[in-house]
């Protein structure tokens, strides 16, 4: 047992402190398929460090079980091949990190991408009108947040200090850590903890900046139920909250991977809320991220989180 842990030890110090560095430092036609590779063997082992923090190899197990929800139709190798493609994007996010730090990467990754009404964003920007943007942790999240900032774009991200979680390997947490600093140099804004800055949000939706949040994790103290991917859901009511006491306008983005170095960040335009009904404000949203992540479900590295919504009810 001891010596399980030694070698899942090493083996996170290895992937995060030596391989993703490097895989981010090779072209493109190189780092991609090799972190594909990398995803191949994580799905072989079952290996995600969330899990490893949390000594529960369930990610697996609950990816699996979240195919089959989100298509009961789904046969069981189909829920096979797409739970194995999950850890295929997920290692493929995790290799994109390592690439914020190499600029000139970066550039050549803007000028082959594209981004859904960019210019009403920009407009909005201009006027001085916030504006809060939900997606979820589907495909290149965190790479869309980068290309609006090197848009012009001010983003800003709801953080959260989960990564600071001391079962979390240090190399890992030092992983992420990086990777934050270097977001920041590209988004023309932050990314604080939550927990420790919830200010710091109401202040540059004031200015006219962006907020961007993921809407994937069920709300903590919402009585909204909605139906989600074949499930009830917990609405989170956070960005309802923040646009409400801004005057900020509300919106969503998902992004997509159309090829090499090339992603295409689509777009739910920002629209005024319903200053009494968050439900109204919100469910269109849902409705648009349930339709990307229906028509590609492997993508949402998150999935593993779908078989517990109908268990926040209560």
């Amino acid at each position: 047992m001891l010596l399980l842990a030694d070698l899942d030890h090493w083996k996170q110090k290895f992937e995060f402190g030596i391989l993703l560095p490097l895989l981010s430092r090779l072209p493109l036609w190189m780092g991609d398929p090799l972190s594909r590779i990398r995803g191949i063997f994580h799905a072989l082992l079952g290996f995600d460090w969330r899990a490893k923090a949390l000594g529960m190899n369930y990610v697996k197990k609950q990816t699996y079980k979240a195919m089959g929800i989100m298509s009961p139709e789904n046969s069981t190798l189909k829920k096979k091949i797409l739970t194995w493609q999950r850890f295929i994007y997920n290692s493929k996010e995790e290799w994109q990190a390592g690439l914020f730090a190499h600029i000139a990467v970066m550039k050549h990754i803007a000028g082959k991408s594209k981004i859904e009404s960019l210019d009403i964003l920009l407009k909005n920007q201009r006027k001085g009108q916030g504006q809060v943007l939900i997606s979820c942790h589907f495909d290149s999240f965190c790479l869309g947040m980068v290309l609006m900032g090197m848009q012009g774009l001010h983003i800003n991200v709801v953080n959260t200090s989960d990564i600071e979680d001391q079962r979390i390997h240090p190399t890992v947490r030092s992983f992420f850590q990086t990777k934050y600093i270097n977001m920041e140099k590209l988004i023309n804004g932050r990314m604080p903890y939550y927990q420790k800055e919830m200010s710091y949000f109401y202040h540059v939706l004031d200015k006219g900046e962006i907020v961007t949040l993921m809407g994937d994790i069920p709300g903590g103290k919402s009585d909204i139920i909605i139906p989600f991917l074949g499930t009830k859901f917990k609405l989170p009511l956070g960005a309802w909250h923040m646009a409400k006491e801004t005057g900020s306008l509300i919106g969503g983005y998902m992004v997509v991977q159309k090829g090499l170095g090339s992603y295409h960040v689509v777009s739910y335009p920002p629209v005024e809320i319903d200053q009494t009904d968050p439900y109204k404000t919100l469910i269109p949203i849902y409705n648009f991220m349930e339709r990307w992540i229906k028509k590609m479900p492997q993508r949402w590295i998150s999935a593993d989180l779908l078989p517990g919504y109908d268990n926040v009810r209560q």
